[in-house]
């Protein structure tokens, strides 16, 4: 299913962790609804200015799946509202860079685990404004710690 020109619902769906459990990541209605919500007002006009195609890593998290994965609690990949990408020859901290620079409505942008890492994407629920926050996460002592900014 097409949910905008560059993405379809099958790749916020594949999951390595699911396949490997025998599941399959099944959306509801609203978790479609928020995935083409997501692609329509930040992955779309992201793909269109870098001129590459966005590589999602990861998608749609349901509760079970976010859970083995550790992800966080209030993930807002766990209702179609988050994407982690990669592009093909640009680093995770340069697709930050061209998110802030584009001035997309996300919720948050989050330089993952420099200087390899990836790109996660959020945007907030309908009934919220976008808190356009951008961090960078890191692993300290064994755990993720967040800096504000996107750092190298």
């Amino acid at each position: 299913m097409k949910l905008l020109e560059h993405f379809d619902l099958a790749e916020f769906c594949a999951s390595q962790a699911a396949a490997r459990m025998g599941r399959i990541i099944e959306p509801t209605e609203s978790d479609i609804q928020n995935l083409t919500r997501l692609c329509k007002t930040v992955l779309e006009p992201l793909r269109v200015a870098l001129g590459r195609p966005l590589i999602i890593t990861s998608g749609l998290r349901p509760l079970w799946l976010n859970e083995i994965i550790g992800g966080s609690k209030s993930s807002a990949h766990m209702d179609g509202r988050a994407a982690d990408v990669q592009v093909s020859g640009l680093s995770p901290l340069e697709v930050c860079q061209k998110v802030a620079e584009l001035r997309l409505p996300v919720d948050q942008c989050i330089h993952e685990f420099p200087p390899r890492g990836w790109t996660h994407v959020g945007i907030a629920p309908l009934d919220s404004l976008p808190r356009n926050q951008y961090l960078t996460a890191r692993v300290l002592s064994g755990r993720t710690v967040y800096e504000i900014g996107v750092n190298a």
